[in-house]
């Protein structure tokens, strides 16, 4: 997946699930109860809530390695 893939992903808040060294991560979206969007991020059913792409891409890890480090091979 290119960098403007993943951009469009987030952008259209299109669901998305990839494996990693046998562990399953999925990224989904959502409003907090301040009603602010966010990104989720992380294993499956648990993850980090990322309240904007840059701060994700920023500081996002899949285990030792930064989620942006990682794009292109997904």
């Amino acid at each position: 997946m290119t960098k403007e893939e993943f951009q469009f992903l987030i952008d259209t808040k299109k669901e998305y699930e990839f494996s990693y060294n046998g562990k399953k991560y999925n990224i989904t979206y959502g409003t907090d109860e301040f009603h602010r969007d966010y990104i989720q991020f992380g294993e499956l059913y648990t993850g980090t809530r990322w309240y904007s792409l840059g701060e994700l891409l920023n500081e996002a890890k899949v285990e030792n390695h930064y989620f942006r480090e990682m794009i292109e091979i997904l």
